[in-house]
């Protein structure tokens, strides 16, 4: 998988709904994916920002 937004690229671990606090301290849901590079290193990205690698 890529992320679109850093131009990463690694293995989709996981896609799950988190509970995060905006700026003024309001609670929403939204659906983070987690993807892992050859370092192992994971990180986390909106689902709409990932797509496949070519």
């Amino acid at each position: 998988m890529e992320d679109i937004a850093s131009k990463g690229k690694g293995r989709l671990m996981a896609v799950v709904c988190e509970r995060v606090l905006n700026h003024e301290g309001q609670e929403r849901w939204v659906r983070l994916a987690y993807i892992r590079p050859a370092s192992g290193i994971e990180w986390s990205t909106a689902v709409g920002n990932i797509s496949l690698a070519p």
